[in-house]
């Protein structure tokens, strides 16, 4: 016999923290540079790629 859920309650409590959690204390210059170091791998790797095609 199908179960039928006509009503579904979720509660939920969202507490505010001011302070950072203790293993995320990056400034916002070491972010930019993460970001930067990401954003640089990736374009590596899309132009190794795109000279793997032309190759073959």
């Amino acid at each position: 016999m199908p179960l039928e859920i006509r009503e579904l309650v979720i509660k939920v409590n969202i507490e505010e923290h001011t302070s950072r959690p203790a293993g995320n204390n990056l400034g916002a210059k070491e972010l930019q540079a993460l970001k930067d170091k990401v954003v640089r791998e990736c374009m590596e790797k899309l132009i190794s790629n795109i000279e793997n095609l032309s190759v073959r």
